[in-house]
This record gives C-alpha cells, structure tokens and sequence, in this order.
C-alpha cells in the first residue's frame, strides 16, 4: 500500500456493524466436538498439556485411537489417562487403536469407557450432535466391503436425516509420513469406509495413528480432488504420546506440522462447519478455517450438469470445465465489450465463463434493509481494500462501504442482499473481521483516541476492549492468522498486542502490550523514514514496516515481552534500499502476508516487484512482476514469469481456507497476458495460475476505482471495485463506483 493509499484507506475505515439480528437472521445454533488420538503415555507429558486444553474448551471430547499407551491395559489407563483425559470421561465419545488391542479384546479400553465405547468387541456406534450426524468407527477390526461393521455403516448412513455427516476413526486412508511409505501415503485397508461415507455425501473424516497433525484437502476415495462433494480429512495424532514431522508429503495435504501437543476443536453449525487447531501452551502453530458440508453424491446423479463430477467427469461449458477458472497462463485474453451487471443479477462474461454479479445498487437507490428508515446507495459503495476480509470468519456477513446513508451496510455473505446498518454505540475509526470462526462476528477496531476493541455487530456489544499507551493512527495491516496478536503505529512508534492471552499468560481482561518500538529514528534510509503501514505478520512472530517508497523492513517478536527489534538479514541480494543488517529485504509494493503451506508454513510477504528488476535475473532468478520474500531470512522467490506480463497492481492472500495461493489484479495492458485480470497465482514457485476476469475499470486519477481484488476466504469468490468503464459498452460511469463478485464455487 502506497502512503497516498494508506491515507484514504483511513478516511474510509469507518464504522461498520449492524444492530441487533431480527429471527429471521439469527446465527445458526452450533455445537462443539473436540478431540486428538494417539494420546496418553506415562512417558510423557504431552497428555497432561492437551488435557488442559480440555479444560476450558465446552463440547463433546473424542478420542481418535491409542487412548492409553503401551498396551492399553488397565494399569494403563488408570495410570496414563485417567489422569488427565479421564476428568472429561462424562463427555467423551471414544474410539479405539491398535495400542488399545495390544491387551486382547481391548478389554482395558472397553473396561474403562464401558457403554460410552458401544457393544463390547465391536466398538463402533453413531449419535447425534446438533445439526450433524457423527459415527464413529473401529478401524482395528475387520472392515472390509462385506464386514458386519461396513454393513452396519451402510444402514446407518442410510437411515440419518441429518445433512451433515462426520466420521472419527484411528487410521487414516491417506497420510504424510515420516519416511518413504509403501502405497505412498495410502491405506487401503479403510478404503471400504470412504467408499460408504463418500456416497452418503459425509463431510468430514478424523484419523491419528501418524503422530502429527495435518489437514486435507476434500478427495473422493481415490484420492482425488473433488470440491463438490469430496471428504476433507483431519489426522490428528496429537494428544500427547509423541510428535514427530512428516517428511514425504501426501498429494492434496495442504497443511502438516509435527512440533506440537494440540487437539482440533470443530464448531458443527448446520450445513457448515469450522475447525481449529489449537496448540498446547507455548506453541504458536495454529490452523483454523471453515468449509461447507457437500451434497449427497446420489443426488447429484440426479441433478443434470453436474451428475458427471460423481462419475469423475466435468461437464464442459464450451471447451472449458464450467466453474473452473481458466489455469493456461500464457493466453493473451482481449476483454470483449460488456454492458454493465444489473444489481443482483448475474452474468456469464467472455472469455472466463464465471458467474459475475454487482451486489451494490445504483446511487440514489434505496437499501431494502429490515430495519427500515430511508436509506440509499451512494454513488461509491465497494469494499475496503485488498489486504482487509470483507466476509466475516463464517461467510454470513459482507462488510460494504457506503457514500450514501448509511455510510456502511451488511449484506448477507451469500445472497449478497442488505441486512443492516451501522450500530449506534459502534465508535470505531478502522476495524477488521476477527478472523477465528469462535468470534466470527466480532470487529477488531480502534478509535480515534486510544481504544482498541473486539465489537460484536450481531449483538452491538463491544466484547473486549484495552486502553492503549498512546493513540494510534488506525490498523494500518492485519492481526494475526489466529486473530490474537496485532501490530499499532502512531507514525513514528509501534507495539505488538496480545489480545486473546493464553497460558503460561493470564487471560483476558490481563492486558499484554508490548513496549513501544521507535523505527524512524534508526532506520538508515536516505529518502527519509516516513511511515506507509505497520502490521503483525500471520504467525505473530515479526512485524513489518513498510517505510515510504515500499522499503519493508523486517522485526522479531519476543514471545515473553512482546518487544521487537531489528531481524538481521543475511546479504542475498543488492537491496533496493535499507540494509540487510538492519532488517531491510527486497522492496514490494501493494503487499499482503500469509503462511506458506509449501515452506513449511514461513511467513512470507508477497507484492508486486518494486526494485525494478523485472525481467532481470537476480542471484540466477528470472524476476517477474509478482515476487514473494520469506520473512525470517528475506529470500527471494518469483511468482510469475516476466515474459509479456501485464503489470501487477494489489494483492491479497486473505484466503485463509484455502492457503497457497495469492490472488493479484493487474492494470490494463492491451496484448499483454493478465491485462486488466484478476489472477491467482500459486506459493509453489510453479507458475500456476487461475484466470478469473476482467475488472473493467478506469482508474486514472481515481484511487477508489482501483480494483483491489480480494478473495472469499475459500479462495473460490473474487470482490473487486469497478466503474465499469472500459470494454464496457458506453454503460459505466467514471464516478459511480461499485462492488462485483466473481464466483467459480
């Protein structure tokens, strides 16, 4: 973000909430299943750390397998596990493992749980949470296609009216490991269990037995991708025996680590769901996110165009897959003249073929929201800025800036139709989603004197507030990935605040604040030190100043005291300005930060080329316009190839659900690939690419006519702003300003 840009992106971080939800918009009721597998070793400490966790997290408990080590006898869980995980026994829904059959019949597993273990010698049943049907299932015993227990799961799947289905059992079908496997990462002795629980449309499955944890993307039984209706798989072997990381990594894993004690909390709401890894004291990797339950295959065999995704086969809408973005990166695209959307109602565009829909009306228009009164659209309503989620962490809500009154709106996430206004008693100056699911409709705000806060739009009720050391100038970045830590500035100072406090740490209300940090006074720079933004990076472990001019400059955060200073950097490159000492790494412009799942989660910073190095080599790599830098030691990894590139404008990795992908919008550039696109492109250094559309719009002289794309948090809906002026038909308007949603789900 440029200074200029910071600038009016403060004038524009007004106060965004709703008053309080009428019935007809109450958040669905959830419900909460929280456990781990591979868990209780008197060797080790681990179980005791998880089962803290425990301690404070409601919900039904599930063990995933090997409850008591070595050998699952009755001295082992009455010295191992009872106690720890054994103070949850009245709500835990356990499974076994092959630990627990190394005393036979597993007679001290179902000595100890008794009827919450089902029938003795079977050790497989299924309940019901909430909205979600839930099985759980023993895979140490026979289960193969015609087993008393497949055909037992078969009736069962058969026989729930619940849309959503989740299954926990202790092997998992597909894994990581930690040497080359045999199969490669596959299990086929639970192969008849997907095949059952993927035709009853199941939406998730829980496994250990691989002492670390990692999630999948959704895969059919074969293992191959399938976002309609595949199972996202969770392995969860983390309770508390041992970890270890995995170092021959399984097709489709999109997230692994092997350091850390933790348990997964799922929140089970109807038709969708969120999950959370939460790490025991001390540890700082997190993964969280949400996805949505699939449709029944079955059905889809029923359901025309798109019966052939069960079969494997996509049905085709000319000669591409309909609902797919375009992957070929070297096309040069010519955006054919279209008349502008009419509010709320889609169009199919050539030559991408996704649905495209304006979700804000025409200035002047009223806004058809519940609460009544006379309000009207003005001539700019769009969304924020690239770096900022404009959905809420559960995909209800859209945070939409407004000229007319009120001066914001909320639309519903889906419908894209308005819900509310502002909250009278919401004084925020600038604020962003909290991105946790837990506190999905809560705003990170502060004010204009010295208040940051968590303020709930739903309930129009400020959660949680500190008063801080000295006013702030706005939120200049993000908070981090977990929504705990944050970075403030006041222009010449900054400080790292720990909002959510966990162990060894005092909770909340204990205020945790950092000392002030001054980065103008030693930050060498001969164009001068005047600030463009501060922010926490994903992980919370650096901040990054971006000094005028997009000089970044990189700070280590002290876990203990929340002081920062200066990371030194090795000296990889000629910087383009600052020293590699003092924590200076390749200039960026319209930068975003995020977790590199295919680095090993690093914290990277990714923006548009600025050292005006493009097309050159440096340090033997060809440099393209979309450039990411590793954090902790400011490497250098080109994005995209120079060769007849557009030139790159914003950028946003606020896919939080889907990590490994930036998504960029580039300025026109009439023969050029990518002109005037909206484009993701992958963390991998491949050079993979998904062509989304065109944005259409005129931006000389107008900052709030740039695009700004910024994903859904699942990576498959792209907002952007446009005045829909260029191939537009003689249909826009320099100064009407609009938001448009492109959606390839």
């Amino acid at each position: 973000m440029t200074g200029r840009g910071l600038i009016v992106c403060l004038l524009w971080a007004a106060p965004v909430a709703v008053v309080s939800w009428g019935a007809s918009q109450a958040v669905p009721q959830t419900a909460v299943l929280v456990g781990a597998g591979d868990i209780a070793s008197c060797a080790s400490t681990g179980k005791e750390a998880t089962a803290a966790l425990l301690d404070r997290i409601p919900g039904v408990v599930i063990t995933i397998g090997d409850n008591a080590y070595p050998d699952g006898s009755t001295a082992d869980f009455r010295r191992c596990y009872d106690p720890s995980w054994g103070r949850h026994k009245a709500r835990t829904r356990p499974t076994p493992g092959d630990h627990d059959y190394d005393t036979p019949g597993a007679s001290g597993y179902f000595d100890y749980f008794g009827a919450a273990a089902g029938d003795r010698g079977k050790g497989y049943y299924s309940y019901e949470l909430g909205e979600w049907h839930i099985v759980a299932l023993n895979s140490v015993i026979a289960n193969g296609p015609t087993s008393e227990q497949v055909r037992w799961l078969r009736a069962d799947l058969a026989a729930s009216t619940k849309r959503c289905t989740l299954a926990y059992f202790h092997h998992p079908r597909f894994f990581s490991s930690i040497s080359t496997t045999p199969g490669g990462g596959v299990n086929d002795y639970e192969r008849a269990f997907w095949d059952v629980l993927y035709q009853a449309g199941a939406a998730i499955v829980l496994n250990g037995d691989q002492h670390h944890y990692e999630r999948f993307a959704p895969q059919t039984p074969d293992g191959l991708l399938d976002f309609a209706t595949g199972i996202r798989e969770f392995v969860v072997g983390t309770g508390g025996a041992d970890v270890s990381a995995p170092t021959s990594i399984r097709a489709h894993s999109e997230i692994r680590n092997g350091d850390s004690f933790g348990v997964l909390k799922l929140t089970l709401a109807a038709e969708r769901y969120a999950w959370e890894f939460i790490p025991t004291a001390e540890l700082r990797f997190r993964d969280s996110g949400r996805g949505a339950c699939p449709r029944k295959p079955s059905s889809l065999l029923q359901s025309g165009a798109d019966s052939g995704r069960v079969l494997g086969v996509t049905p085709l809408v000319g000669s591409r897959p309909k609902g797919i973005p375009i992957v070929d990166r070297w096309a040069v695209f010519t955006a054919p003249d279209a008349p502008k959307p009419a509010y709320l109602m889609p169009v199919f565009l050539e030559p991408f073929h996704l649905k495209v829909t304006r979700i804000t009306g025409d200035p002047g228009r009223s806004i058809a929201l519940r609460a009544g009164g006379s309000p009207t659209w003005g001539a700019d309503a769009r969304h924020h800025y690239s770096n900022d989620q404009p959905w809420s962490a559960d995909g209800l809500l859209l945070a939409i800036q407004n000229t007319g009154s009120p001066r914001s709106v909320y639309l519903n996430g889906e419908t894209y139709q308005p819900v509310r206004g502002p909250c009278p008693n919401d004084d925020a100056y600038d604020d962003r989603w909290h991105p946790s699911y837990a506190h999905a409709h809560e705003r990170i705000a502060v004010n204009r004197t010295s208040t940051l806060s968590w303020f709930d739009v739903g309930t129009c009720t400020q959660t949680r507030s500190w008063t801080l050391p000295f006013p702030v100038i706005g939120i200049g970045g993000t908070p981090s990935d977990d929504g705990r830590f944050i970075a403030l500035s006041d222009s010449k100072r900054f400080m790292v605040v720990d909002m959510d406090p966990q162990p060894p740490f005092a909770p909340y209300p204990n205020r945790r604040i950092g000392p002030g940090v001054d980065f103008i006074s030693d930050c060498g720079l001969p164009s001068g030190c005047t600030e463009n933004w501060v922010s926490i990076s994903p992980s919370g472990k650096h901040v990054v100043v971006n000094y005028h001019g997009d000089r970044l400059r990189v700070y280590d955060v002290d876990p203990g005291t929340l002081a920062a200073k200066p990371r030194p950097m090795p000296t990889l490159y000629a910087n383009c300005g600052g020293t590699a000492a003092n924590g200076f790494v390749y200039d960026l412009g319209h930068q975003d930060m995020a977790l590199n799942p295919f680095d090993n989660n690093e914290d990277v910073i990714v923006g548009q080329e600025h050292c005006g190095n493009r097309g050159k080599r440096v340090a033997g790599t060809l440099i393209g316009g979309v450039v990411m830098v590793r954090l902790r030691d400011g490497k250098i990894t080109s994005l995209t190839n120079p060769t007849n590139e557009a030139y790159p404008y914003h950028v946003s990795t606020r896919n939080y659900d889907r990590p490994g992908w930036v998504y960029v919008s580039y300025w026109p550039g009439p023969g050029r690939r990518f002109n005037d696109e909206i484009v993701a492109v992958k963390l991998d250094g491949s050079g993979a690419v998904e062509r989304y559309a065109h944005t259409r719009t005129e931006t000389s002289g107008c900052y709030r006519c740039e695009a700004h794309a910024v994903p859904a948090r699942d990576g498959k809906r792209v907002l952007w702003a446009s005045n829909w002026m260029a191939n537009a038909a003689g249909t826009g308007s320099k100064l009407v300003i609009q938001a448009y949603v492109v959606d390839a789900r």
